[in-house]
């Protein structure tokens, strides 16, 4: 099953929770940004945009560029080249995903952000049924997430790589978590993850 209108529409309720905190004329990498590119193909007002997904992008948005790779590898973008990175509802689907946050701090420029959203446990359940009743599509399907960890902890392992000013709020009735981590203005670019290159 693909995308259904349900999906879109929690879609778009979790890209206007981080469109809020990308600033207008910013480089924007949107890593899982999955076959439709819904959160950049909205990001009209941004300057450079990519998505960046392991499947083949359909959508096709004006000014928008689209790599094919896999977010658990070296990301194939040169170091400082954006503003702003999201990951939206993807984190849940990583096993181990440390290296793609560092991964993020690194092609982060000096005073970008990285902004995560994810959904918490007690939506699986429900999840679980709506995919069953042919109401969301194959990717929101529970079976598909991994066990989640508390924010508090996802909060350190971002202090950790190097991210500061971390801030942490819950959206979509508590459902959902939003969170915010700014690489530093006076960053160390030697602390970058090593192997990347490439797109600029």
């Amino acid at each position: 099953m693909g995308s259904t209108r349900f999906d879109h529409w929690v879609a778009t309720l979790r890209h206007g929770a981080a469109g809020h905190h990308v600033a207008p004329g910013t480089r924007v990498c949107d890593l899982g940004c999955g076959p439709e590119a819904w959160f950049v193909a909205g990001l009209e007002g941004a300057g450079m945009r990519i998505g960046f997904d392991h499947q083949p992008v359909r959508a096709r948005p004006a000014g928008a560029s689209f790599v094919r790779g896999d977010v658990t590898r070296p990301l194939p973008f040169r170091s400082e080249s954006f503003d702003h990175v999201t990951m939206l509802a993807v984190l849940e689907h990583l096993p181990t995903p440390e290296g793609t946050l560092a991964e993020s701090w690194r092609i982060l420029a000096p005073g970008g952000s990285l902004i995560l959203t994810w959904p918490s446990a007690v939506i699986d359940p429900m999840l679980d049924l709506l995919h069953r009743l042919g109401i969301v599509g194959h990717e929101m399907e529970s079976s598909e997430h991994q066990p989640r960890r508390p924010w508090t902890e996802w909060r350190e392992v971002l202090r950790s790589i190097g991210f500061a000013d971390v801030h942490h709020r819950r959206f979509e009735l508590g459902l959902n978590h939003l969170m915010v981590a700014h690489k530093p203005i006076a960053a160390n670019a030697s602390r970058s993850v090593p192997g990347a290159g490439g797109v600029s």
